[in-house]
């Protein structure tokens, strides 16, 4: 048995390792592995990790996953689809059997029912709802019964949809999230706090009690890692571009790049340039993933040619459990890299770009020094 999670650990708190903890038991009784996937620099949401990703992932085997696979940033930064249908195939290529995912509502066999009737909705009736200025969320709401509001709940069924439509025997295992709501910014007496309480919050002592001492002391020495900084890069590189050069970055369409341009001549933070380009149809975390790709500057002929990699960093593993990287090679479905060199990283361009992005904002590190983290 192989157990797989897709997660971000933004950064790693309680509720994660509750996660993690039940995974680590079901492998456990079962002779088996807990193999993790994550996003490294930046979030689905189009946010910034508050910490890079080695980090993180030296804390997800301290709380007892056995390895930690990067996510490269063209599936991180992605809409939810995209987002599951990278990781399920990087999980796929480990040979996991089982796939465990915190949600809001643990009954998932709903999930084959909304599959059935997005089969049945033609394109045209989709476009019908897009022209009424409804964001794809809302839209999959009002047509699947998938709800809005339960971020983790739709984010599984994309899960859901990666491994029925790719025929893949991976069973999904549901674990109930308990505390604070995703969204939840305000430090409350729940079990577990959100990570967006703990990055709004992050030096505040009452968030330690969530955290693990490892983690804390890494937070403490690291710079802190937020939106605020990328607004003159953003607003630079926006400019410099021009509408023409907006247009042609991944996810950017429909006109986009017109109201892009023109919010940033105008816009004063970050915080309201997003404001500004955003509306009822492009949600704030659909604005954030496109800034991103105009900071990163990541075509859509990025997307077409590196989309499909099948070569993946592992950024951290078990010492005693180091094996796996040649048994899953040996398989070769996937190739798993533990470090960056001359012969491989070309292979890694995308990512290599964006770790250097990450590191002039906030850390300064050469990604081609960073080894993987083998932990006892």
């Amino acid at each position: 048995m192989r157990i797989g999670i897709v997660a971000e650990f933004n950064p790693l708190h309680s509720g994660h390792r509750y996660l993690i903890e039940c995974a680590r038991k079901l492998a456990d009784e079962n002779h088996g592995e807990v193999i993790c996937v994550m996003s490294e620099f930046f979030t689905q949401r189009g946010e910034v990790a508050i910490v890079d990703g080695y980090i993180r992932a030296k804390e997800a085997v301290r709380s007892g996953c056995d390895m930690v696979i990067a996510l490269p940033y063209l599936g991180s930064v992605a809409y939810g689809d995209d987002f599951a249908r990278k990781s399920i195939e990087i999980l796929a290529g480990t040979g996991i059997t089982h796939l465990i995912f915190g949600t809001e509502k643990d009954d998932v066999s709903v999930f084959e029912e909304i599959y059935t009737k997005q089969q049945k909705i033609n394109e045209e009736e989709y476009k019908k709802l897009l022209k009424t200025g409804l964001n794809h969320a809302k839209i999959n709401s009002v047509l699947y019964g998938l709800e809005s509001n339960n971020p983790n709940f739709s984010l599984a069924y994309s899960y859901y949809k990666a491994i029925r439509e790719t025929g893949l025997d991976i069973k999904m295992v549901p674990v109930k999230r308990e505390g604070q709501g995703l969204n939840s910014s305000n430090i409350s007496g729940e079990v577990h706090l959100s990570a967006t309480t703990i990055r709004n919050n992050i030096n505040d002592e009452k968030i330690e009690k969530y955290l693990s001492k490892e983690m804390v002391a890494d937070l403490r020495k690291e710079t802190i890692a937020s939106e605020v900084a990328l607004f003159p890069y953003l607003k630079y590189k926006i400019l410099s571009l021009g509408k023409e050069g907006i247009e042609q970055i991944y996810d950017v369409n429909e006109g986009l790049e017109n109201r892009i341009y023109e919010a940033t001549l105008v816009a004063k933070s970050y915080s309201n340039l997003v404001e500004l380009i955003a509306t009822k149809r492009y949600s704030n975390k659909k604005i954030q993933r496109v800034l991103l790709h105009i900071l990163t500057n990541t075509t859509k002929e990025d997307y077409k040619e590196k989309f499909s990699t099948n070569n993946f960093r592992v950024l951290a593993v078990k010492k005693n459990k180091s094996a796996i990287i040649r048994e899953i090679n040996r398989g070769g479905e996937i190739s798993l890299h533990p470090l960056l060199n001359s012969k491989n990283s070309m292979k890694f361009k995308q990512d290599i770009k964006v770790a250097r992005i990450y590191g002039l904002l906030f850390n300064d590190k050469d990604i081609f020094r960073e080894n993987i983290q083998i932990i006892d």
